[in-house]
């Protein structure tokens, strides 16, 4: 009896010695060569700006080539180690001696679930954080980034907006901000993309000054352009202002906060009930709480046309009162078809009288929630000057810019949550309505890519254990075949494995919960079912 304990507990330790010691050379080859693979595409891009870089991101690297490293790694240890020990005999005495295949396999089975536990440690912690320190080590900045491209003579660009200059200058720690740095910029050009890369808003401007603030791990860009003339691209006219300084700061895209492959399982989840936090759902809410405003802010125009007759704006040096009727479309009309009339004044009084067939009211440049601006467009006026002795002249086109409501605040519907946002879009129609099924959408698609990670990180892991265990058992089945091909007959099925882990992945993201799951998880079935077969084979053997 005490020798049918010793002996298992002592192969158990001479078994476990030899795999972990197969195992571990194997992986430390593996992650290397993989870990060299990862850094060609930078290499060869020329995203890395020295040796010491270089060799800091092949060294970060390692941790993240783990995932791929460790489970091939056991598969052709575990084929190396039982194909000698059934080679010698080993195994073939141990069965002789009384120990069932099974209790050969036991410390297989315990080496294979703690590799399980190591791996899921790695693909839901670890690894994460360790693909946010390489693209860190890769990023140089957005200084260094923005400077690069000022002396190329090439856009800068982040999101919709591109910014050109003829030359830059740094400003570190400015007196009059808190921003880190300030770049001054000389001659500049700015320009506003739509989705289909097309200009909507082209701006020059004499100057401009970009302030770079970090708070809470994130940069954040503040733009102000002086001396300005913009192209609306949607009308085709120009439009001369003195400053365009918009309220809402630009966010540097941070690709470890921004794409879910940089991030932890709690981080995911934490993110799957609030996803308003992510960046690209961020900026649909956004421009959704843009629609509901205008909305909101044409509404209120029109009830004070309602109840009033008129609508009073103010400019930076100039009162603007609008007699009209109703604001329909962002066009001010009159119900019985006449003129409407439009009334400048400033601190002295009455400047000019416009008689105009059509006025149209539209956001300008720098417009934002909580304070919303307009331009005003009159097309075939007749302007009575009321400093003179009333002399009229006629103008094809006016256009006054920069208005605001006077004594009219706006919170900012930005801050709001999105259920709550969605409801306020509930009653409104045409752009609104657009936005908000996109912003849906993108909510369920960011859902949708959270449920895929962590399921092909769990499935991921098991192969491990599922690789090792085939490896063994197949080494013990075909003892006089060679290794390489016993270690080809696991590897070709892990590798079909990985493709429908993969493939799986992509079919949960585009819909197919279901389906995708089942395709996902097939590989590692697929895994078992190959280890039941040789399992069973070697027990009737």
């Amino acid at each position: 009896m005490g020798n049918n304990v010793w002996m298992p507990g002592l192969l158990y330790r001479y078994m476990l010695g030899e795999l972990l010691r197969v195992f571990a050379l194997c992986a430390a080859v593996l992650v290397m060569v993989i870990a060299f693979g990862a850094a060609i595409k930078p290499l060869a891009a020329d995203d890395l700006i020295g040796p010491l870089q270089t060799a800091k991101y092949i060294m970060l690297a390692i941790v993240p080539m783990l995932q791929f490293a460790l489970p091939f790694a056991a598969g052709f240890a575990a084929t190396m180690v039982f194909h000698r020990m059934t080679s010698d005999n080993e195994i073939l005495a141990a069965a002789a001696a009384g120990i069932s295949y099974r209790r050969i396999l036991l410390p297989i089975v315990a080496l294979g679930a703690a590799l399980v536990i190591v791996m899921v440690l790695l693909t839901q912690w670890v690894i994460p954080r360790f693909w946010g320190l390489m693209h860190h080590n890769l990023a140089t900045g957005v200084t260094n980034v923005f400077q690069a491209s000022i002396d190329k003579g090439l856009p800068f660009q982040i999101g919709d907006l591109q910014i050109w200059a003829d030359r830059l200058r740094v400003q570190h720690h400015p007196q009059d901000t808190d921003a880190q740095t300030r770049l001054i910029l000389f001659r500049v050009a700015a320009a506003e993309l739509d989705a289909d890369g097309r200009i909507v808003t082209d701006i020059t401007a004499r100057q401009g000054v970009v302030d770079i603030h970090q708070r809470g791990g994130r940069t954040y860009l503040k733009l102000t352009l002086v001396d300005t003339v913009a192209f609306m691209g949607r009308t085709g006219e120009l439009v001369r202002t003195p400053k365009i300084e918009p309220q809402r700061a630009i966010v540097v895209p941070d690709p470890v906060r921004d794409r879910p492959m940089f991030m932890t399982q709690r981080q995911l989840l934490a993110l799957r009930k609030r996803p308003d936090d992510f960046s690209r759902v961020n900026g649909h809410k956004i421009a959704l709480a843009e629609s509901i405003r205008a909305i909101e802010v044409w509404n209120y125009i029109d009830d004070q046309l309602a109840s009033d007759g008129m609508i009073e704006l103010a400019g930076p040096d100039r009162r603007i009162s609008i007699h009209a009727d109703q604001l329909v479309g962002g066009q001010f009309s009159t119900t019985d078809g006449r003129a409407v009339e439009v009334r400048q004044l400033d601190a002295a009084g009455p400047v000019r009288l416009v008689s105009a067939r059509q006025v149209d009211l539209r956001p300008s440049v720098g417009s934002t929630l909580t304070e919303p601006s307009f331009d005003l467009d009159l097309y075939e006026c007749e302007v009575v000057d009321l400093r003179s002795d009333g002399s009229v002249n006629y103008r094809a086109r006016l256009t006054i810019p920069i208005l605001t409501l006077p004594q009219q605040t706006w919170p900012d519907l930005s801050k709001l949550p999105h259920e709550q946002l969605l409801k306020r879009a509930e009653q409104m129609d045409g752009a609104v309505k657009s936005r908000a099924r996109r912003l849906v959408e993108d909510i369920r698609i960011l859902r949708l890519e959270i449920h895929s990670r962590l399921q092909r990180r769990y499935a991921l892991s098991l192969t491990a254990m599922l690789l090792l265990l085939l490896g063994a058992t197949l080494a013990m089945l075909l003892r006089n075949s060679v290794p390489l091909v016993i270690y080809i007959g696991a590897f070709v099925p892990s590798i079909l494995d990985i493709i429908l882990i993969t493939g799986g992945g992509h079919m949960v993201r585009s819909g197919a919960v279901t389906t995708g799951l089942i395709v996902l998880w097939s590989g590692n079935c697929l895994l078992v079912a190959v280890l039941w077969y040789t399992l069973a084979r070697l027990m009737r053997n």
